[in-house]
């Protein structure tokens, strides 16, 4: 009944008239937030900020876990770009059967030194993308021709400048999920290849470029830059060819195509699922800037939210839409955000995560203690409601099988 009364648009009242919106919180900010909040907000007149149940100060000292708002002819400065842009977590389900399912399930230490060798060879052969690998917008080229000069057309602005080849990803996994449909009486084993991350030196040149010349654009001119266009669809390609490679490795069939936009032939993933952690995209209202969240209204199968490596992954359904993982959910007005990765805390609300022998490091030692994650207890699930996420359209758990990690 919630998720109705939100799908109507003009009797929804309006959101209050604050900065810093903190009625999705679910515990008070630190004094550290309080100051992060108030300089972000502070940098352009009329900027807002709705923060997520998760927000919380990440391992690298910077506020994670909120939405950001300005107008569009706001200046580009403002936008609270992350070293991270265009993270996100990307799922593809993979053809095998049962059979496939129940030799991956047998085999742990096949499955580990088979993982081991796939990261190393990734950082081996790795050839970073940077922000001189975006296509060339030249629509002629100009070359020495009979009795003149020659111009030829080109039509390869989509193609890459230059060759490159995924970094070590965050997380990347093979995961076994028990599905159920919407009408609950079909149930089916399936398997999963998840991955995690991005290109970790392009987004940096891109957060130091906004960083440089930032105040020089509007903020919608930055959000309909070439270089976040180009940054976003190259994090994606490098996820799913990722995927293909994990797939390749371990003998798994996955839905795969020839990326056309790579410089080189490579082939990667179709993706069932792609989720983005960070993200900016221009919204009726101006430009959102999404971290450690997703905008709702724009994923069209499920959202993928990572756990502790060694939890492995939740989906949350969207609106039914007869197969699948659901659609889009919920309005900007009201929230249009929701969380996407569970953070590492050290609050009352949070649960000993230990760790499994299905994580495999590639060079990272295990911690000598075990970590504290935010526990998703009913008191989050009720303010996931309350972000016009139906309960009753559930969620998928996707347990590991072998995950990989640096």
């Amino acid at each position: 009944m919630h998720q109705v009364v939100a799908q109507r648009g003009p009797s929804l009242p309006p959101p209050p008239a604050v900065a810093v919106r903190t009625n999705f919180a679910l515990h008070p900010l630190t004094a550290d937030e309080e100051a992060t909040c108030g300089s972000m907000v502070a940098r352009e007149r009329g900027a807002r900020m709705t923060l997520m149940p998760t927000h919380h100060v990440g391992e690298f000292g910077d506020l994670t876990g909120f939405r950001f708002d300005c107008g569009a002819k706001a200046s580009g400065g403002c936008l609270p770009v992350s070293r991270r842009m265009f993270y996100g977590h990307t799922l593809a389900e993979c053809l095998d059967g049962e059979g496939a399912i129940l030799r991956m399930m047998s085999e742990p230490e096949r499955n580990r030194e088979v993982m081991r060798g796939f990261l190393e060879r990734v950082e081996r052969e790795c050839e970073p993308a940077l922000l001189d690998c975006i296509p060339d917008n030249s629509d002629a080229a100009a070359g020495p021709g009979r009795g003149g000069m020659l111009l030829q057309g080109m039509d390869l602005r989509t193609i890459d400048c230059k060759r490159w080849t995924p970094e070590v990803p965050e997380l990347i996994g093979i995961y076994h999920a028990y599905l159920r449909g919407y009408n609950r009486d079909v149930r089916a084993h399936k398997m999963f290849i998840a991955c995690s991350g991005g290109l970790e030196k392009a987004s940096d040149a891109f957060c130091n470029l906004m960083i440089d010349a930032g105040k020089r654009w509007t903020a919608k001119e930055v959000a309909e830059s070439e270089e976040a266009w180009w940054l976003r669809k190259a994090c994606h390609r490098a996820r799913c060819r990722l995927i293909k490679g994990v797939a390749d490795a371990f003998g798994l069939k996955v839905p795969h195509i020839q990326d056309i936009q790579s410089h080189d032939p490579a082939v990667m993933a179709i993706s069932c699922t792609d989720t983005l952690e960070h993200d900016m995209a221009c919204t009726p209202d101006g430009v959102s800037v999404f971290n450690g969240c997703c905008d709702t209204t724009r994923p069209f199968n499920g959202i993928l939210v990572r756990m502790h490596p060694a939890e492995g992954m939740w989906l949350f359904r969207g609106a039914s839409r007869g197969s699948g993982f659901g659609t889009t959910f919920g309005d900007r007005r009201v929230c249009g955000a929701f969380p996407v990765t569970q953070p590492r805390v050290n609050r009352v609300s949070s649960v000993v995560a230990p760790w499994s022998d299905c994580v495999v490091r590639l060079k990272s030692a295990q911690p000598a203690k075990m970590d504290r994650y935010m526990c998703f207890d009913e008191a989050y699930f009720r303010t996931l409601e309350r972000m016009q996420w139906d309960r009753d359209n559930g969620h998928m758990e996707l347990m590991p099988i072998v995950v990989g990690m640096p």
